[in-house]
C-alpha cells in the first residue's frame, strides 16, 4: 500500500507578487519544512475565483475578495513535507 501523501496548496496573492516577495515567501515554506513540488503564475479569472471561495460566498466580504483576487497575477504553489 502507498503512503498518502499530504500536499499544501499555497496562493501569493497580487500584492505579493506585485511587491516581489514570492522568492521569501517560498523560503520560509522550505524552512519550515515544505519542499516546492509545482508552482504555476496566473491571471484567475473571477468564475475560478468564485469556485475555489465558494464557501466563503455568503460572507461580505465575498465580492471584494474575489475582485482584489483577480486584479492581478498570483503564484499558485503546491508544496510537500520533506520526508
Amino acid at each position: 500500500m502507498a503512503a498518502k501523501t499530504e500536499r499544501t496548496f499555497i496562493a501569493i496573492k497580487p500584492d505579493g507578487v506585485q511587491r516581489g516577495l514570492i522568492g521569501d515567501i517560498v523560503k520560509r515554506f522550505e524552512q519550515k519544512g515544505f519542499r516546492l513540488v509545482a508552482m504555476k503564475f496566473l491571471q484567475a479569472s473571477e468564475d475560478l475565483l468564485k469556485q475555489h471561495y465558494i464557501d466563503l460566498k455568503d460572507r461580505p466580504f465575498y465580492p471584494g475578495l474575489v475582485k482584489y483576487m483577480s486584479s492581478g497575477p498570483v503564484a499558485a504553489m503546491e508544496h510537500h513535507p520533506w520526508q
